[in-house]
């Protein structure tokens, strides 16, 4: 392994042997005071086999053994160990789904250099993940990569918010609003998705088009759509935001706006409508 660091005294190799075995341990308190181990001294000696186990500990179950050792990973890393990068990017292909994810996490808090486009397909794999917190932690990595690697990411979130799980779709659309990708391509796919049967779907794809670099009508077309025939309220109120939003225009935005606005019954619908109105009178 590059860099690696070989231990000749027996008590060096004794220590990260006893090292390693706590890091392995099923005992959450030994793994965790290991790691503090580390944490405390991190320019110290690690030898592979302690490291290997530290590794290992980006898959955990418990978040806060994975977060802690990321944390001692990236200080091992900023105290110079070439080891971790390489150790990392294989782990990035190994067969435990949170070890991927873990192993991506780590490359990005080392630095931008290492968050580089072979984290990809760990970063995609984890936009669909049942756990919110680590979904929305992937999205922020795609954009980070994103805006290093445009085009390959663009094309990789469009084909996700086209056909992942619903989550990963939701994610998709998000991390296309934050790079402000925009196209004909994708149009179409938020047309497809703003008739998706899950409302959240729904909500992300009118975000996008709040936000989408688009003058046609076309956008503005989707985006009334969902004002005047959503079957979700809050739908509605999303789509009545956009609307003064979105950069084009259709002459039926003003009317089904003003209808909206004199609504009873939804009083934040009447709300968000109005302030569109106004946003659209300024524009003009």
């Amino acid at each position: 392994m590059t860099g690696e660091i070989k231990l000749h005294d027996a008590a060096d190799i004794d220590r990260d042997n006893r090292l390693a075995a706590e890091l392995a341990s099923n005992d959450p308190s030994r793994q965790l005071a290991a790691i503090d181990s580390i944490l405390s001294a991190p320019s110290s000696k690690v030898g592979g086999t302690a490291l290997a186990a530290l590794i290992a500990c980006i898959g955990a179950e418990r978040k806060v053994i994975q977060r802690r050792a990321i944390d001692a990973i990236a200080a091992l890393a900023a105290g110079g160990d070439a080891r971790v990068v390489a150790s990392l990017k294989q782990t990035m292909s190994a067969d435990n789904r949170r070890a991927r994810w873990g192993a991506a996490y780590a490359l990005a808090q080392i630095g931008d250099d290492s968050l580089a486009i072979d984290a990809a397909d760990a970063l995609c794999e984890a936009l669909g993940d049942d756990d919110g917190d680590i979904r929305w932690a992937a999205s922020v990595l795609m954009v980070r990569l994103g805006r290093r690697y445009r085009d390959e990411i663009r094309a990789r979130v469009i084909s996700i918010a086209s056909s992942g799980n619903q989550n990963a779709r939701k994610m998709a659309l998000y991390c296309i609003r934050d790079l402000a990708f925009a196209g004909p391509d994708l149009v179409a796919v938020l047309e497809d998705a703003v008739r998706d049967a899950n409302v959240h779907i729904r909500l992300a794809a009118l975000a996008v088009l709040a936000k989408l670099d688009d003058p046609s009508e076309h956008p503005a077309a989707i985006t009334l759509g969902c004002l005047e025939s959503d079957p979700d309220a809050g739908v509605r109120r999303a789509a009545a935001i956009a609307m003064g939003q979105v950069r084009g225009s259709t002459s039926r935005a003003v009317p089904a706006l003003k209808i909206a606005a004199a609504s009873e019954t939804d009083p934040a619908l009447a709300r968000a409508a109005r302030s569109a109105l106004e946003r659209l009178e300024k524009r003009s």
